[in-house]
């Protein structure tokens, strides 16, 4: 397996492949996705800021269009969902060009093919409980996009006061987007229920873990956690830049 980190602009995104040579296709379809972002935007600029669902043009880039349908679904805005679509679409490829595996994490926000077992812990900054959970991914429950929010952690916009908001899903666009509008919604212990039970209803939406303080809620398929060990996981987390488009 290869671990790489590629940088363009202000994305940081890390790569974890079995075939070196297919890195550069992955820093090639990061550029090729944020540029079709780029000048979308400069066609129109509301897309950028707008905090709640957003009419699109037609002639929209088809990213632009899933973060766009992502933003639909829990009345967030488009670009609450562009870090998990990016890593979707450059996950996609590698497998298109012969990879087995591919791992693409993008500020937090996780799309995983892998046909080796594979282990991903949890961090959400100054709460120690998240770092003592990790879980294993196979090729049994991939594809699957592991995206997460932080009230308190990260470049996103949150008007909530959650630690950490997980969301599972085959499909990005929602996991991201639904990650930031659950971290939303919980500002206190007692959200985290609601906001589970809320959450799971969603169309595409097949498991959640919500952390606020001392306590943990989870709802829906999960893939099985267990404690993590792993004394540098902090090292390996991506420390990302803000998006400035």
């Amino acid at each position: 397996m290869y671990l790489e980190e590629i940088l363009y602009k202000n994305s940081r995104i890390k790569i974890l492949t079995d075939r070196k040579p297919l890195i550069r296709t992955a820093y090639d379809e990061l550029v090729k996705q944020r540029t079709l972002i780029e000048n979308y935007i400069k066609k129109d600029i509301f897309f950028l800021s707008a905090l709640k669902p957003y009419k699109i043009k037609k002639s929209a880039p088809k990213i632009v269009k899933l973060m766009a349908q992502g933003s639909k679904i829990v009345n967030v805005g488009p670009m609450a969902a562009v870090a998990g679509t990016i890593s979707e679409f450059i996950a996609k490829k590698l497998i298109q060009k012969g990879a087995k595996t591919a791992i693409v994490e993008n500020g937090g926000d996780i799309f995983a093919i892998t046909n080796k077992e594979i282990i991903i812990g949890l961090f959400s900054g100054k709460n120690k409980i998240a770092e003592k959970l990790a879980f294993k991914l196979n090729k049994n429950n991939t594809p699957i996009a592991i995206c997460s929010s932080s009230s308190l952690l990260g470049h996103s916009i949150s008007f909530g006061k959650c630690d950490l908001a997980t969301i599972f899903s085959k499909r990005s666009y929602v996991a991201d987007a639904v990650a930031t509008a659950v971290a939303n919604k919980v500002r206190k212990i007692k959200d985290i229920q609601p906001a589970l039970n809320w959450a799971i209803k969603l169309k595409d939406v097949e498991g959640i873990i919500i952390i606020k303080d001392h306590k943990i809620g989870m709802i829906g398929n999960i893939p099985k956690l267990f404690l993590s060990k792993d004394e540098k996981l902090r090292n390996k987390v991506t420390k990302d830049f803000i998006y400035n488009f």
